[in-house]
């Protein structure tokens, strides 16, 4: 336990400066943080040390979260402009080179490798490098240097609370065969919980600022945000499971490694910036 506290202290020093700092640092954080969860996501997979595998992957972990500094400025204001839109196709044709890459790779390691690996790798790697370059393009939306840490209120509240309800009141197992310490009561407890982070982040935001927060969008964002939040906390986990580990790595002494510590954040990323959008076209924006 003194361990894991020392090493959650070291990482709120680490932390903060980002956060005060985002414009500018933000891009260079994720990056290296994609870097490695790259890296633990290929040995997970058992391709870390297949250059002809990891190389684009390292390459895009690195490039995706930096070319979102190209959206800075007015972003928000007017997101059709070509070099905006350019970007986001640069971004999927990426991801689908990568698969036909892989897709090739695999006929060459077809008696090394089983298909299953491949798309395994594959298949994590985008949600990994979608996941943290939402993080950062959400920095670059109009407001988003308060819309970006929802997603770090949301995953942390959630889990925050899910652990003391379930500790406390958990009777019934979420999915056991996933993660056997998960119950039905923490889930319900992780969700409330969110939704009233929300609302504090909301009151704090209205109260230093001059912008409107509309709270019913606000409420309905958090409840959503706290179930991908779980999602992405199964996910890493049904991973582990498969891969036989405990931990993807020992980068952070009590936590686990990057993946165990952003797999709620990876999920909530992109489905977060995909809500403040759609809050956005239904007239409704959570600040204003």
């Amino acid at each position: 336990m003194k361990t894991r506290i020392l090493t959650a202290l070291v990482l709120l020093c680490i932390f903060v400066p980002v956060l005060i700092f985002s414009e500018q640092i933000i891009p260079v954080a994720v990056a290296i943080v994609c870097v490695g969860a790259m890296f633990e996501l290929l040995r997970a997979c058992g391709f870390h040390r297949s250059v002809s595998v990891s190389i684009p992957f390292y390459l895009l972990a690195v490039l995706m979260p930096l070319s979102t500094y190209l959206l800075r400025g007015d972003f928000a204001a007017d997101v059709r402009k070509p070099d905006r839109a350019l970007l986001f196709l640069a971004y999927a044709v990426a991801i689908l080179l990568t698969l036909l890459y892989l897709f090739a790779v695999a006929v060459f390691y077809r008696n090394r490798k089983a298909y299953s690996d491949f798309a395994s790798v594959f298949m994590f790697g985008a949600y990994v490098l979608l996941g943290l370059t939402s993080l950062c393009i959400l920095r670059y939306f109009n407001n988003g240097a308060y819309y970006y840490l929802l997603i770090f209120i949301g995953a942390w509240t959630t889990d925050t609370f899910a652990y003391f309800t379930g500790f406390f009141l958990g009777k019934h197992k979420l999915i056991p065969e996933i993660s056997p310490k998960k119950t039905v009561e923490g889930s319900i407890g992780g969700i409330l919980g969110c939704a009233l982070s929300f609302v504090v982040w909301g009151l704090i935001v209205g109260a230093v600022t001059d912008l409107h927060v509309h709270y019913g969008f606000l409420i309905v964002t958090g409840i959503i945000v706290s179930v991908v939040s779980q999602i992405g906390d199964l996910i890493a986990s049904l991973l582990k499971r498969e891969r036989g580990i405990k931990d993807f790595s020992h980068i952070f002494p009590g936590h686990g490694g990057i993946l165990d510590r952003f797999d709620s954040i990876l999920a909530v990323s992109p489905v977060l910036m995909l809500l403040v959008v759609a809050a956005v076209i239904l007239k409704m924006p959570i600040l204003s």
